[in-house]
């Protein structure tokens, strides 16, 4: 890995995961219930996609997949009891984005190919190009079906690994690893992104 990438991955791990994790863990280290810590981590992780959302005018991948893993724990609490139970149900929640964009490669564009499309919007004439291309080339649309398999069967892993996690580890440590696996494997995936997109990609550069 490109000691840029590692750079980059720093913050990522500090402040986007090690933010809400912290609440949580300091929580539950002052006697807090479960469902108080998770309303801290859940709180703070929407801070930070708050922040992320003002300071860059866009929303962080990383923040939001924390939102949302401390947040579905958080509903969860009000229907289940059994906290291990919690966990694997909130494996479903990057289980089921990984089966959705699985699905992208099989109807329609894949999902890689309508986000890059989104997040270059501004640019009307590369946007066109890209359509172009990706209507003529065979090679141009594998690059955004492979990058979109690899998102969908790393999600569906990670949500398959958790379910032993949740039940073999002691409880605090399952919910710090059930927290920390997806974003780790989100910062892989955009790592990897960043060099498979440049090096297929470069082809077609102009």
């Amino acid at each position: 890995m490109p000691k840029s990438s590692k750079k980059s991955i720093v913050p990522v791990l500090l402040f986007d995961v090690g933010l809400p994790l912290g609440a949580y863990y300091g929580a539950r280290a002052l006697g807090f219930a479960e469902y108080h810590a998770l309303l801290a981590a859940t709180l703070v992780a929407g801070a930070r996609v708050g922040y992320a959302a003002w300071r860059r005018r866009t929303f962080d991948a990383i923040s939001m997949v924390m939102l949302l893993m401390f947040g579905v724990g958080l509903a969860l609490s009000f229907v289940t009891g059994e906290e291990r139970m919690l966990l694997v149900l909130q494996s479903g929640t990057t289980g089921v984005l990984g089966l959705f964009l699985l699905g992208t490669c099989v109807f329609g564009a894949p999902a890689a190919f309508t986000v890059a499309k989104r997040v270059r919007s501004g640019e009307k004439e590369l946007v066109r190009r890209w359509e172009s291309l990706y209507a003529e080339e065979s090679g141009f649309r594998r690059i955004f079906t492979v990058i979109t398999l690899v998102w969908a069967l790393s999600l569906v892993g990670e949500a398959a690994l958790r379910v032993p996690v949740a039940f073999l580890f002691p409880l605090d440590a399952a919910i710090g690893l059930s927290s920390v696996m997806p974003a780790v494997i989100i910062t892989a995936a955009l790592v990897w992104t960043s060099w498979y997109g440049k090096r297929a990609g470069a082809r077609y550069t102009a």
